[in-house]
């Protein structure tokens, strides 16, 4: 006569391994994971605090060179996302065609130059190039008194970053260029434009022109976009908009200090050039 035996102890005993060899690699990954969430965490908040010390750099830069000039009686707009000084048409403006600034302005040429060479200075590395005070020779009559970096309080050791380009943008009214005219259009036009504010800002303080960042490139640097950077994007063009528009903006690029961003990080890098410039000579 036949009987059923009865299991063995071990009968099953392969199943049960199987979920405890899951179970192990399941709880595995999920440690991996909850690392590497901490390190992506740790990360985020050193580049967060990273880029706020970029932007409290940038502003403060922006904000002391802006109230220097209202205290003179300029008027001046800080585009703080944008990283921009915009000089209003009471400011810096130019007549319709014309590559020099209205003679009326060319003291407050004289006035940015002197905030320039007064601010500057103390967010450039001091091994590329100290400031050289302006001596006692002949300057254009435009001019204000030397400018004094000793004035401004520096703050280098709380705000580390470092200018690397200050760009003065020259801008145009959406009128063509006329015939006979020297600049073959607009953008020509412009780019002359910040070329002669440039000129005009190193004659009252060459000392300026000798400041560099850590590639050794000037920081002082030009560019012009014509009329394609309107301050009005209204299609209707009155005599006040285009008088705006023939204007100069001051555009200020940063780097940041050795090893406070993931170089491996393109993402992170990618939106460090697009926020303040680094990377660009």
């Amino acid at each position: 006569m036949i009987t059923a035996g009865r299991p063995s102890p071990d009968a099953g005993q392969g199943g049960h391994n199987y979920l405890a060899s899951v179970s192990d690699l399941v709880s595995a990954l999920i440690f991996v994971f909850i690392i590497m969430l901490a390190v992506f965490a740790y990360q985020l908040a050193n580049v967060t605090e990273d880029l706020t010390a970029a932007d409290e750099t940038r502003d403060r830069m922006l904000v002391e060179i802006a109230t220097r000039l209202q205290d003179s009686g300029m008027r001046v707009e800080v585009l703080a996302d944008q990283g921009v000084l915009r000089l209003s048409e009471n400011s810096i403006n130019f007549p319709s065609g014309s590559e020099t600034p209205a003679s009326e302005h060319h003291q407050n040429v004289g006035l940015l130059a002197q905030a320039i060479a007064e601010v500057v200075p103390c967010y450039v590395s001091p091994s590329r190039g100290a400031f050289m005070s302006r001596g006692d020779g002949d300057v254009p009559f435009y001019c204000q008194s030397p400018a004094d970096p000793s004035t401004y309080e520096c703050r280098e050791e709380t705000l580390p970053w470092l200018l690397e380009t200050l760009l003065i943008e020259g801008h145009t009214d959406d009128v063509p260029v006329a015939a006979g005219r020297r600049f073959r259009d607009n953008l020509e036009l412009s780019s002359i434009r910040a070329a002669t504010v440039q000129r005009m800002i190193i004659a009252c303080e060459p000392g300026v022109e000798n400041l560099r960042n850590t590639h050794d490139y000037p920081i002082l640097s030009t560019s012009g976009y014509g009329a394609t950077r309107p301050v009005s994007n209204s299609s209707v063009q009155t005599d006040d908009t285009r008088r705006v528009n023939r204007r100069i903006d001051l555009r200020f690029l940063l780097e940041p200090p050795e090893g406070a961003l993931p170089s491996d990080d393109p993402e992170v890098q990618t939106d460090v050039r697009e926020r303040y410039g680094e990377g660009q000579p």
